[in-house]
């Protein structure tokens, strides 16, 4: 663990440039109120870390002035170095867990089918390892594949599903996939993921077999 300790426009500075697990901030030189809350709200703002507040005034309306603009927790500047050290470990451990969490959470959102991964949230898409650059609807396309694999989907069930319209959809089909499989497929003239099954519509194959002639 690194402790910085550091004049307050430097703070403010390697606040918002570094990645820190817990900032202590002292408020007994800031006059104002408004100052304070001000201070405390703009690193609030800035980061979901902990803060832990020192002040010199730990009356019941002040504390909660300081914890209702952002802090942590509240302690008094003259307090005991263990005291602090106690709540700085606590919180430390407390983000750092949630953030494993959140971590796990966010992976957990990730789809990996056959070559393919997909993030979700971030509407990326991975073809062995490699992202592939996917428009807007491109992306909801592929999804729209991938959340059924396998199957024989007829072009009227790809554009209710992917364009949820009513609008003619036969001559609005074979245009999108045939980007996105330029975008996809490592041989564009004999397709191995996005298949066409005639008289029947696409079938995704996220794991295609590759056949060879021995």
């Amino acid at each position: 663990m690194c402790v910085y300790s550091v004049s307050l426009p430097d703070g403010i500075r390697q606040f918002n440039q570094q990645q820190f697990c817990l900032l202590v901030l002292d408020l007994s030189l800031v006059v104002s109120d408004a100052g304070q809350e001000e201070l405390l709200r703009s690193f609030r703002r800035a980061h979901p870390v902990p803060i832990i507040v020192m002040c010199n005034n730990m009356n019941d309306s002040n504390v909660v002035r300081l914890l209702s603009a952002g802090a942590d927790q509240v302690l008094d500047v003259q307090g005991p170095d263990e005291l602090l050290a106690a709540y700085t470990h606590t919180l430390i451990n407390r983000y750092t867990l949630l953030a494993n969490l959140e971590r796990e959470q966010n992976r957990r959102t990730n789809l990996y089918i056959g070559d393919f991964e997909i993030d979700i949230m971030r509407r990326r898409v991975f073809v062995k390892g490699k992202q592939i650059d996917l428009s807007s609807k491109e992306y909801e396309l592929f999804l729209f594949f991938a959340q059924n694999p396998e199957q024989v989907l007829s072009e009227e069930q790809i554009y209710e599903g992917v364009w949820n319209s009513d609008k003619d959809f036969h001559s609005s089909i074979s245009k999108p996939i045939h980007r996105l499989r330029q975008k996809i497929e490592p041989d564009q003239r004999n397709p191995s993921y996005i298949r066409a099954i005639r008289g029947a519509g696409y079938q995704f194959v996220p794991s295609p077999i590759i056949s060879c002639d021995i």
